[in-house]
């Protein structure tokens, strides 16, 4: 039988895994994988076929057969982290990869694999400031792998430097900006990437009108030498976003390094009734951290609190000068959906100020650490039979047309069907008009849209720029599957991108009420830029509006009631949406 041999010198371990497990071969797990992140980990634990202690900051060596896991239990660390899994498998595509998941004790999770040609991982596990260091080959058929977890800052600075120096293919995935060195970025690469970006913005971007104070020409001009003084890649990185932030629009925006922490608060923040207002608080029986736990008690937040400043500044303030210039949006209601939850962050155990006003208006300080924290799951809507109520999280596939068919012998009894887009990020529009085609009896028109169409001779000739036009096709009802009863939508500034095409068309539709917020008042086709440093950006190259010309981009799409929530909404868990839903259908039955 084989076996597993360990030998040891000092803090290094060689540990060898041949042919079979110790404990059978039915530990080893061979075939596909599932696609979901759930059951790669789930996988992964299966295959488990050695367990042994580890500490961290030391080197060891794994040999892995095809399908085999070994178990790493890290008892003694400051970071919560539970055992480290190490697994060499098929992924889709019959990609063979090297994978290391990382469990905590508070039930946490992070990990992610690198495919067995590259030379190995750069991963930071989870939000602590300890990165998994691997390098690996394959020899007769088994991943060798150099294996390390530390949070020595200098070592992981070094192995990230030689990295890049090296130019070695490895998959690199860092969670805090912080924990990498600064990388100097050449200045001519700078200037190309910032003049490639400037210039297909200036041909492709289709809102310059919603933008009218922005002269783009002398943008360059004003940007160029900052461009040439960011020479680190976060810096670099700040000033293009901030320049492209300019346009307003939620389709053209730039991604890459940021000095963003990783660390929170122990709380989730929404603009309500313009504040800071608590919307989510955390597990508290899952905090492991004593100082974090503690503080979080002492503090005793209460949801539909508001925070009011951080470390003596005026939230305000620190939105205006830290948030709002570096984020891309369309609306006012995109920009606060999007700045307001990025006030939580920070550096990992730091002592945090915070003014807290209550319901009552009172107001009171309170101590607490940016950590890391979990949080429950949104709770179950539920709704007064016979109605139905359908949450529609996206439209990134045919699922939610499926789920539609699944419940419809449900949703035909019922006597009215709540749709829910409010958290819906969008997709493809064509997976939205499969939901509308269940809902109507005639043909509908889609969208209109156009693109700028750039004419040299044009330009040269003095003639205004062309725009090339078109629409997204017709909307035909469902050959055999039709709801007739009927339907209110939600809406909120998380309806995004194909969630606001499909309300567009639900509009067009006339088949019900609109409820809730204004839209996100973003969609379109982006034209991505790759940039140096590893980032890109994306330029909004198509204006959609609604069938008869009406723009919603830059507006959003209006409810037909609008239903603004309160902080009184949000301490006493009601959801005042779709309350104000059931009572419009009530109504018309």
């Amino acid at each position: 039988m084989h076996g597993i041999n360990i030998t040891r010198s000092g803090h290094f371990t060689v540990i060898c895994l041949m042919a079979a497990c110790l404990f059978g071969p039915a530990a080893c797990i061979y075939g596909s994988i599932r696609s979901t992140i759930d059951s790669i980990f789930a996988e992964a634990q299966r295959s488990v076929c050695h367990t042994q202690h580890y500490e961290l900051n030391t080197d060891i060596k794994i040999v892995l057969d095809m399908g085999q896991a070994i178990q790493l239990d890290c008892e003694s660390n400051p970071y919560g982290l539970e055992k480290l899994i190490v697994y060499y498998y098929v992924h889709a595509g019959n990609q063979q990869v090297v994978r290391v998941d990382a469990h905590f004790e508070d039930g946490g999770r992070s990990g992610g694999g690198s495919r067995i040609e590259l030379a190995g991982a750069l991963r930071q596990v989870g939000y602590t400031p300890c990165l998994v260091i691997t390098k690996q080959q394959i020899r007769s058929g088994q991943a060798h792998v150099d294996f390390c977890v530390s949070d020595n800052i200098e070592r992981n600075h070094q192995e990230y430097r030689a990295w890049r120096l090296g130019n070695k293919k490895m998959s690199i995935s860092y969670s805090d900006r912080q924990l990498k060195p600064i990388v100097e970025l050449p200045e001519d690469k700078r200037i190309a990437g910032f003049a490639r970006l400037w210039s297909e913005v200036k041909y492709n971007f289709a809102f310059f009108d919603q933008v009218p104070e922005i002269d783009w020409d002398k943008v360059l001009a004003d940007y160029l030498p900052r461009i040439q003084a960011a020479k680190t890649d976060v810096a670099y990185y700040d000033v293009l976003r901030e320049c492209i932030a300019l346009l307003r629009d939620g389709h053209t925006s730039v991604s890459g390094p940021s000095d963003v922490q990783s660390g929170r608060l122990p709380l989730r923040l929404q603009r309500v009734e313009g504040l800071a207002t608590i919307t989510r608080l955390p597990l508290a029986a899952q905090i492991k951290n004593r100082k974090w736990q503690d503080a979080l008690a002492a503090a005793d937040l209460k949801l539909g609190e508001a925070i009011i400043d951080i470390n003596n500044m005026a939230v305000g303030d620190i939105l205006t000068k830290d948030i709002y210039p570096y984020i891309s949006a369309s609306t006012s209601q995109a920009l606060c959906r999007e700045a307001y939850p990025m006030l939580v962050y920070g550096p990992v155990g730091t002592r945090v100020l915070c003014r807290i006003r209550g319901i009552d208006g009172e107001e009171r300080e309170a101590s607490l650490y940016y950590g890391r924290y979990r949080f429950p799951d949104d709770p179950e809507k539920a709704v007064n039979d016979p109605l139905v109520y359908i949450n529609i999280t996206g439209f990134g596939s045919d699922r939610s047309a499926k789920e539609f068919d699944a419940k419809f012998d449900e949703i035909k009894r019922s006597k009215g069907l709540i749709l829910d887009v409010r958290e819906n990020g969008g997709g493809s529009t064509r997976h939205g008009y499969a939901i509308v085609s269940r809902l109507i009896k005639k043909t509908i028109p889609g969208s209109h849209w156009r693109s700028p169409k750039h004419i040299a001779a044009y330009k040269a000739w003095g003639r205004t720029v062309p725009w090339q036009e078109g629409d997204h096709g017709r909307i035909r009802p469902h050959k055999t599957i039709h709801y007739g009863g009927p339907v209110v939508l939600l809406t909120g500034p998380g309806t995004v991108s194909a969630a606001e095409d499909f309300v567009v068309a639900f509009q067009t539709s006339g088949r019900g009420k609109v409820i809730g917020q204004r839209t996100n008042g973003s969609t379109g086709q982006p034209l991505r830029v790759q940039l140096p440093g590893g980032g890109s950006a994306r330029i909004c190259t198509k204006r959609d509006t609604y069938p008869d010309g009406r723009d919603f981009v830059g507006i959003g799409c209006i409810p037909d009631i609008e239903v603004e929530p309160t902080r009184q909404d949000v301490a006493a868990g009601r959801d005042p949406v779709l309350e104000k839903a059931m009572e419009v259908l009530k109504q018309g039955s």
